[in-house]
């Protein structure tokens, strides 16, 4: 078998760093110690040119680091290699944490779920998480943390973690639309999910550092021709996707979307419901909004199926399993809310608990 070494003498950062290199020591590269001077030069430049991480806070570093190559988590900390630990995300909109309230909440209901002793208060955890904001400069990004168990041991018992750990970092903004494709033109083409089976109800409501469900969800989806995957039970009822809540718009103008018991109590999906409730039935685009099961079938006779996560991802499904959503294009249910939802977050319209002003440096 041949092993891979890491060339550190390439200053570019080209694709040639990282290939095979012959070894001047003669050395494997399992048998070579290296310092912390060398391993650390060895990851600057492996994550030279990475997708934008602009700062990462850690309660077990006790500060902020703003160079990826320093971005670490203890390889005993048990989220690692135990799975015992659980994050949420929120947006950060023109130097405002969007809704960053109700992603704590969450946050701290999966940390009970997930029986996680935790020190801090609910204001501490959002302070913590509007200084690692500020220290990155960043004004627009995706800001995710986690609630751990810990460092201490290789064990599965959490009592030989030292103590819990808050990590927090701010990312670049996830975007769907590369390569020309747009969401809110061009709309999602989703495939249903069957092999996979359902997280059970407990892990599909604690957002836990687990996710491998959801990756072999997204990977079936995949090779049906979709991307997130539409999960239905046995029972021909919509569940979810796979990092996303789905609704759908039935041909009479009612807004429907599955109830939350045994899946992800999506903070995007509850308000959308908010507006489809106001706005959109003011305006006529709706004359009812339910939260009741969801028959796969009567969504694909339906006018349009929407994708909803990310605070600010209103994804719209124009083609579902090789069949046409309504009319095949994006619909005016899925334009409006994404209008409005992007119109909220970029002018800081909106419950003033919904925004927090990032006081930058």
């Amino acid at each position: 078998m041949a092993l891979r070494t890491v060339s550190i003498d390439n200053e570019q950062g080209d694709s040639s760093a990282g290939a095979p290199v012959e070894s001047p020591d003669g050395l494997r590269p399992a048998q070579r110690i290296l310092s912390p001077a060398e391993a650390v030069k060895r990851m600057t430049a492996r994550r030279r040119d990475k997708r934008g991480c602009y700062a990462m806070f850690s309660s077990y570093l006790g500060g902020v680091v703003t160079d990826p190559a320093v971005m670490t988590v203890p390889l005993d900390d048990h989220m690692v290699h135990r799975g015992h630990g659980v994050f949420d995300t929120c947006s950060l909109v023109n130097g405002r944490l969007y809704r960053l309230g109700i992603h704590i909440d969450r946050l701290l209901a999966s940390a009970t779920g997930a029986r996680l002793q935790i020190p801090w208060s609910r204001d501490e955890l959002i302070q913590m998480v509007a200084d690692t904001a500020a220290a990155s400069g960043a004004r627009n990004g995706i800001v995710r943390y986690w609630l751990t168990a810990g460092p201490g041991g290789f064990s599965f018992m959490p009592a030989e973690c030292e103590e819990p750990c808050f990590y927090c970092v701010v990312l670049d903004p996830m975007s769907f639309g590369s390569g020309g494709f747009d969401p809110m033109a061009d709309g999602f083409r989703e495939a249903t999910v069957r092999e996979t089976p359902m997280k059970p109800p407990l892990l599909a409501q604690i957002k836990s550092n687990n996710y491998l469900l959801n990756v072999l969800t997204h990977l079936e989806a995949a090779d049906g021709g979709g991307t997130f995957g539409i999960i239905v039970d046995d029972d021909g009822f919509i569940a979810e996707a796979c990092v996303l809540n789905v609704c759908s718009i039935s041909t009479d103008g009612v807004f429907v979307t599955p109830p939350f018991e045994g899946i992800l109590h999506g903070t995007t999906m509850r308000r959308l419901l908010e507006l489809a409730r106001g706005p959109l039935c003011d305006e006529g685009l709706l004359r009812d909004v339910q939260q009741r099961p969801l028959r796969a079938d009567d969504a694909r006779a339906g006018a349009e199926l929407i994708m909803s996560g990310g605070d600010t991802h209103v994804f719209p499904v124009v083609e579902w399993d090789g069949a046409p959503i309504g009319n095949g294009t994006v619909g005016p249910v899925a334009k409006r809310l994404h209008d409005l939802i992007t119109a909220e977050t970029e002018a800081g319209d909106g419950s003033p608990g919904d925004f927090i002003d990032v006081q930058y440096p």
